[in-house]
């Protein structure tokens, strides 16, 4: 069993561990946009009577482009105003994220307490965890994650072992910078 790891979250807690939770890898956006342009600038091209392959190639790159930079001002939206309303919102209604809470883990288990409640996971259940240097996140399931501040850990290694509990109960991840 590990030692006892306790901490009591904040708003801006909440707020970076929601930010770490959208953050996509550029690979991954670059691709997104390259797909959604192209796409887009088929359907476009299919409409028109002109079938010469310079307009098609021009009216996709303007595709990328257009796209690129609509996701661009969305992801710009989602960092600046979005995720602030939200997790202030998120924090302000639920009490829970407000008490001082404890984690611990076994070899099967990952278990947390807090004055209202008492929960564990088995490693075997959860369905992903993501991390980065100041939070570890943890999916129970696709669009739901509890969330663990790096700070709680006493040395880096304590990190490094609830990392390789989950990956030892073959539970996707990765780890971010």
């Amino acid at each position: 069993m590990s030692e006892k790891f306790t901490f009591t979250l904040t708003e801006d807690d909440l707020r970076a561990a929601y930010a770490l939770s959208v953050k996509r890898p550029a690979v991954e956006w670059i691709g997104s946009v390259l797909l959604i342009g192209i796409l887009t600038g088929i359907a476009i091209t299919a409409m028109d009577p002109c079938n010469d392959v310079n307009h098609t190639i021009k009216v996709i790159g303007e595709m990328i482009l257009l796209i690129g930079f609509i996701m661009l001002i969305i992801g710009i939206i989602l960092r600046i105003w979005w995720i602030p309303r939200f997790a202030r919102k998120i924090y302000r209604q639920q009490k829970e994220l407000h008490l001082e809470t404890t984690i611990w883990w076994d070899d099967e288990k990952l278990y947390s307490s807090n004055a209202q409640t008492q929960r564990q996971f088995a490693f075997a259940d959860i369905e992903k965890w993501r991390s980065d240097e100041k939070f570890l996140l943890i999916y129970p399931s696709d669009h739901q994650f509890d969330f663990l501040p790096t700070r709680i850990f006493n040395h880096p290694a304590d990190r490094a072992e609830l990392i390789r509990r989950l990956q030892d109960a073959g539970v996707p991840g990765k780890a971010q910078s």
